[in-house]
Order: C-alpha cells, then sequence, then structure tokens
C-alpha cells in the first residue's frame, strides 16, 4: 500500500498540495482527478519518488519516499510512464532500449533477454523486439513504455496523462491493458479526459489542494459528487444513471445504449 501522510508541496512560495493524506491499495485501478492545475501531476511526481515533500511522509510498502531515497529501490517499487513515450526511448532497437534500462538497474546480463521477452509479451509486443523504436504508432510506443517499467516487476505502475498524445485505437488497447496489469500490480492513473473514469476502481479527486476518495460505485449512484468538485459527468454515467445501473461491471456504452427502447 502506499501511503501519504500529511503531505505538503509548494514551488518556489507557490503552495501545491496541502496536508494530503490517503492510501492507494494494491491491485487495484485508482484515478487521481482534478481540474486544470489542481496538483495531479504534482502527486505523481511524489509518489514516484522524483521529487520529494516539503512536510509529511510518502511510503510504498513501508519504504520512506518521502527524503532522498536510492532511485534503484524506488523503482523496484513504483514505475511512472509519462505523457510523451518518445521521452523515454533512447536507442534504435526496441531490445536495446529495455536492455540498457535493465542493465543500469543492475541485472544479470543472463536475465535480461528473458525479462525482455516475457515483458514484452504481457503488453502484445513480442514480435517488435527488434523493431525500431522509433518507428512505432503512438499506442506501441505507451506499450513499450509500459514494457520497459514492468520489466522491473514494480508493486505500482504510474500513468501520468498516458492517453493524451495517443488515438482512440490505441486508448482502447491501453484500457484493457489497466485491468490486465492491476491483477499484478496496483494502478494509478493520472487523467483529465473524465471520460476514463469507467474503467477505475476507486477515485482520488483533488480539490483545492486536498483529496477526496471515492469508489466508482459512490459516483455511480450519485453522479453530482463530480459537479460537487466542479468536474464533468461523463455520458456513461449520466447513462448509468437513467438506467438505474449501479455496478461497475455493466458500464459498457454499446451494451448500455442497447437497453434503451
Amino acid at each position: 500500500m502506499i501511503k501519504l501522510e500529511h503531505v505538503s508541496f509548494k514551488y518556489d512560495d507557490n503552495l501545491v498540495i496541502d496536508d494530503v493524506s490517503f492510501e492507494i491499495p494494491e491491485n487495484k485501478i485508482t484515478y487521481i482527478v482534478g481540474v486544470n492545475g489542481s496538483g495531479k501531476s504534482t502527486l505523481a511526481h511524489l509518489i514516484s519518488g522524483l521529487i520529494y515533500p516539503c512536510s509529511g511522509s510518502i511510503s510504498i510498502d513501508d519504504m520512506d519516499i518521502s527524503k532522498k531515497t536510492s532511485d534503484k529501490d524506488i523503482r523496484k517499487k513504483i514505475g511512472i510512464v509519462f505523457q510523451n513515450p518518445s521521452n523515454q526511448i533512447l536507442f534504435t532497437s526496441v531490445y536495446e532500449d529495455m536492455d540498457f534500462m535493465l542493465e543500469n538497474m543492475g541485472i544479470d546480463k543472463d536475465k535480461r533477454k528473458d525479462i525482455i521477452i516475457d515483458s514484452l509479451k504481457r503488453v502484445g509486443m513480442e514480435d517488435s523486439i527488434d523493431k525500431n523504436p522509433y518507428h512505432l504508432s503512438g499506442g506501441e510506443k505507451q506499450r513499450l513504455a509500459i514494457a520497459s517499467q514492468i520489466s522491473l516487476n514494480p508493486s505500482y505502475l504510474i500513468f501520468d496523462e498516458a492517453t493524451s498524445m495517443i488515438d482512440i485505437n490505441g486508448k482502447k488497447e491501453l484500457y484493457r491493458l489497466l485491468k490486465k496489469l492491476s491483477k499484478s500490480m496496483g494502478i494509478i492513473f493520472i487523467t483529465n479526459n473524465m471520460n476514463e473514469l469507467m474503467y477505475a476502481d476507486r477515485i482520488v479527486i483533488i480539490d483545492n489542494k486536498k483529496p477526496y476518495t471515492y469508489e466508482i460505485e459512490d459516483i455511480l449512484k450519485n453522479n453530482k459528487i463530480l459537479t460537487e468538485h466542479n468536474l464533468e459527468i461523463p455520458f456513461i454515467f449520466r447513462l448509468a444513471t437513467k438506467l438505474k445501473i449501479k455496478d461497475k461491471k455493466y458500464l459498457d456504452e454499446r451494451k448500455m445504449l442497447g437497453m434503451i427502447k
């Protein structure tokens, strides 16, 4: 479990996160949402150990990352996939790109190839092992970035606005992959796209520098929770309310539209 306790952070004199406390469980898909400028990406960077809080504590499975911590130790616990997957590409073959990261993490050479193949299989990219990553589609680059992160077998994986630069087909592939990955790790998904909430198990809304945590069923039962936090109610949630759907497993737009007579 990831725990944030009384965490605050500021850039210069601008307080971005103020006395925030909440938990992120394992094997769940947790979405973090909020209006633009609410501090979502700052939270992602804090949780992933890229920056450190001005006060309070952050722990990942009891490992304190509130202060300077070995990057290798953090990456074994949590990975992060950024908005632009091209920024995480360094070499001109998929294999070399992943091998370089594993080498830097101190993984034995005789183990690295099997790890790379297995990680690519998990994201449906095993046939691309010898391809030039710069020639891949946006969705394929994003899956390569995910494969690179899961090759370290982290307990958690953060997606920071990871769908904003890929097309609709790439997004659908990513949503399916999230569900599969959540069986073996906790997923933290940062997004501005409210239509993506249907894929969440739980939602953390950042409003006025404070977190508010809800299960997805809470939103299904009461859409007004979103408007109370100045967020848009996605079409599928409005439709679910009309159809009196209260269970996440029935959130399928095509099937729901077919229920309307």
